[in-house]
C-alpha cells in the first residue's frame, strides 16, 4: 500500500472521531454548567430563606450566680446541701454554732433591764425633787418672815433700851445684850435669805434630774437596739437561699471557721439567658424584641425559643479591665463584637434540663420576625426582685 493510502485512511478516522470528541466536549461543558447553576440556585434559595437570619457562635449560657455568705463570723455548725444539688428558696444551707450569739443576746437582755431601772430610778428621783422644791420654798419663806419679825422686835427693844441707857435707867450690860440680840436677829434675817434663794434655785436642780431621765431613757432606746442588733445577729446563724438554685463551688464543712462576708458556696439561679457577641455589621437590623431560635450544644436535637431583650450600649472591650488604646502607635482596624442579651421565651422548654453557666450556643435573630415589645412581666422573677 502506498503512501498515498495510508494518508487518506488516516485522514478518514481523524474525520470520524471529531465529531466524537466535540459531543464528549459538549457534554463536560453542559454538565459543568448546570453544575453551577444548580449552585448558584442552591445559594439563592439559601440566601433566599436565611437573608433575614442574624447567627453567631460566639455565644454563651448566662445566669446570676449569688455567693452566699454569712452576715456574722463564727463556726460552721452544720452544712445541709450537697455540691450540684437543687434547692428551693428558703432552704436553709447552712448554720453556724449560735452559743455566743444567744450569750451575747442575753447579755443586751439583761443591759436593757438595767437601763428600765435606771429610768425608772431617774423618774423617781425627778418627782422627788419637783414636790420637795416647792416645800423647800415655802418653808424658806417662812423661815424669813419669822427671822424678819423677830428682828424688827429685837431691833426695837435694842432702840428703846439705847433710850433708857441715855436717861441712866438700865446699864451698860443690858444694853450691850439688847444689841447683840438685835445683830443676830438681822444675822438670822440674812440667813432665811440665802435659805430661800437656794430654794429657789431648785429649778435647776429639776433640770439637772430631767437631763439624768432623759439620759437614762437614751440608754433604754440603745439598749433596745443592742437587743435588736443580737437577735438579727443570732438569725444570721441560720443562711437560707435566697431563691431557687443550684448549689457549686461548696467550700465548708461543719467545724470551719468562717469570716463575715466570705463565700461558703455558690447559688446559680434557675433562669439562665443567653449572652451573643454579634459582630458591628451585623447590628443593623437588629432590635429589642425580635425572635431568636437558640441552639445549644449540649442539646443538639433541640431548639428553644427566645427574644432580644437589649443590647449592651458598647463593645465588649469597651468595659474590659483594660480596654484598648488606639491613639498611639500602628492602628489595625478589627471588627469589634457587641455583647446582646438573649432570654428565653418559653421556660417551659428549659423543664427537666440543665442549662448551666458558660454553655456553648448558637443563636439566630429573624430580624423580620414580630416585634415583642418586652415588659417587666417577660423577665424571670428573680431578676426582677435582684433590680428591685
Amino acid at each position: 500500500m502506498s503512501s498515498t493510502d495510508t494518508d487518506n485512511d488516516q485522514t478518514a478516522e481523524a474525520a470520524a472521531e471529531a465529531p466524537k470528541k466535540n459531543g464528549k466536549g459538549r457534554r463536560v461543558a453542559l454538565i459543568a454548567v448546570t453544575l453551577v447553576v444548580l449552585c448558584g440556585l442552591v445559594w439563592g434559595v439559601w440566601w433566599f430563606l436565611h437573608r433575614n437570619e442574624v447567627s453567631t457562635d460566639d455565644a454563651y449560657v448566662q445566669a446570676n450566680i449569688g455567693q452566699m455568705a454569712p452576715r456574722v463570723t463564727g463556726t460552721v455548725a452544720k452544712v445541709f446541701v450537697r455540691d450540684n444539688e437543687h434547692v428551693k428558696q428558703g432552704d436553709v444551707l447552712f448554720t453556724l454554732d449560735p452559743a455566743d450569739f444567744r450569750a451575747a443576746l442575753a447579755k443586751a437582755e439583761a443591759n436593757l433591764e438595767a437601763a428600765r431601772a435606771s429610768y425608772a430610778a431617774s423618774q423617781q428621783d425627778l418627782s422627788v425633787t419637783r414636790q420637795t422644791s416647792a416645800a423647800d420654798i415655802d418653808n424658806a419663806k417662812a423661815a424669813l418672815e419669822s427671822a424678819q419679825a423677830e428682828a424688827q422686835r429685837a431691833e426695837a427693844d435694842a432702840k428703846r433700851y439705847r433710850a433708857l441707857y441715855a436717861k441712866h435707867e438700865v446699864s451698860q450690860q443690858q444694853l450691850d445684850q439688847k444689841n447683840t440680840q438685835a445683830k443676830s436677829a438681822e444675822a438670822q434675817v440674812r440667813q432665811a435669805r440665802a435659805k430661800l434663794a437656794q430654794a429657789k434655785a431648785s429649778p435647776d436642780r429639776i433640770k439637772l434630774k430631767q437631763s439624768q431621765a432623759s439620759s437614762a431613757q437614751a440608754k433604754i432606746a440603745q439598749a433596745k437596739a443592742q437587743v435588736e442588733q443580737a437577735r438579727l445577729n443570732l438569725s444570721y446563724t441560720e443562711i437560707r437561699a435566697p431563691h431557687a438554685g443550684k448549689i457549686a463551688k461548696k467550700s465548708i464543712v461543719a467545724g470551719s471557721q468562717i469570716s463575715a462576708g466570705q463565700s461558703a458556696m455558690a447559688l446559680v439561679e434557675t433562669n439562665p439567658w443567653v449572652v451573643a457577641n454579634y459582630k458591628e455589621t451585623q447590628l443593623d437590623r437588629v432590635r429589642p424584641g425580635q425572635p431568636v431560635s437558640i441552639a445549644i450544644d449540649a442539646y443538639p436535637d433541640r431548639e428553644f425559643a427566645g427574644r432580644v431583650e437589649s443590647i449592651q450600649p458598647g463593645t465588649g472591650v469597651t468595659f474590659s479591665l483594660l480596654p484598648p488604646q488606639n491613639a498611639t502607635g500602628n492602628f489595625v482596624k478589627i471588627v469589634q463584637r457587641v455583647p446582646v442579651k438573649i432570654i428565653f421565651s418559653k421556660p417551659s422548654q428549659l423543664k427537666g434540663l440543665d442549662i448551666s453557666p458558660g454553655l456553648s450556643v448558637e443563636p439566630t435573630i429573624n430580624v423580620a420576625g414580630p416585634i415583642k415589645h418586652l415588659d417587666r412581666s417577660d423577665i424571670p422573677a428573680t431578676e426582677t426582685a435582684d433590680a428591685q
